[in-house]
């Protein structure tokens, strides 16, 4: 009696090669960004405002920057965007270095955007001085009609839009030393106000810078939320958790990102 052949064990699988963690930044629309401007010290942020816990859409926000900085050999600053003192807590700012570290990260460096209020201001006055932002003491409603209002109308020009310099930087002076409350004046940036679709109609002669600079006047021209934006506003409450009462205007989101950009040489 002959006995069976033992049955062949099947070979070992081999070990699956470690996933690389910046595959993902290597390649579609990620790669397309670096291409656009590759630089050999990439320099990234994730700006949170600490004004409640951080959610699954600044995980993603997190992974992005922090990763995209890893990818090529940069770093990633984590910059809490503390310009609204109202909403601010202490526990948030914990909370949020605490994401970050949990996800696998770390800051090459912590700033603030407080770090800057002296120089934002100056830039602020910098503004008014080259009649580039006006003071409006229009209501909220007023703005909004201005824009075209819910129904998208036509855009009008503010009433306080060709004011004299001079008058612009007292009365922006006079916010910052607190004769207005929460409401009463804004500083605004001057878009330019003639923008007219065939300015910004593409052709198949433009080149790709051309079509660049014209999807910006696009953009411009039709979001009414973009019109003459908001660069300062009166905070009624303005004590600050790392300047005091040493401001009673704060700078808006618009005003300050791209400033802290340019201090922090983000690429």
């Amino acid at each position: 009696h002959k006995e069976p052949a033992p049955a062949k064990q099947p070979a070992a699988a081999t070990p699956a090669a470690p996933a690389d963690p910046n595959a993902n930044f290597k390649q579609g629309w990620l790669k397309g960004v670096y291409n656009e401007k590759p630089v050999q010290d990439v320099q990234t942020r994730f700006p949170p405002e600490p004004n409640g816990y951080l959610h699954i859409g600044h995980a993603k926000a997190i992974t992005v920057n922090f990763g995209f900085a890893r990818a090529y050999g940069g770093k990633c600053n984590l910059r809490f965007d503390d310009t609204n003192p109202a909403k601010e807590e202490e526990r948030y700012f914990t909370s949020i270095k605490d994401m970050v570290s949990w996800l696998g990260f770390e800051p090459a460096n912590i700033t603030y955007s407080s770090d800057n209020f002296d120089e934002l201001y100056r830039l602020a006055e910098e503004l008014i001085n080259r009649n580039k932002a006006y003071v409006c003491h229009c209501t909220a409603e007023e703005v909004q009609k201005g824009r075209g209002g819910s129904d998208h109308g036509p855009r009008s020009v503010c009433s306080h839009w060709s004011r004299p310099v001079d008058e612009s930087l007292e009365e922006f002076r006079a916010m910052r030393d607190g004769k207005y409350k929460a409401g009463q004046a804004l500083l605004r940036m001057k878009q330019y106000l003639g923008t007219k679709p065939e300015e910004y109609a593409v052709t198949e002669e433009d080149s790709p810078e051309t079509k660049k600079e014209k999807a910006k006047l696009k953009t411009l021209a039709e979001n009414p939320s973009m019109w003459d934006v908001a660069a300062y506003r009166v905070k009624d409450q303005n004590y600050h958790h790392r300047t005091g009462h040493k401001w009673r205007i704060y700078p808006t989101y618009e005003f300050t990102h791209c400033l802290c950009d340019s201090f922090e040489g983000i690429t």
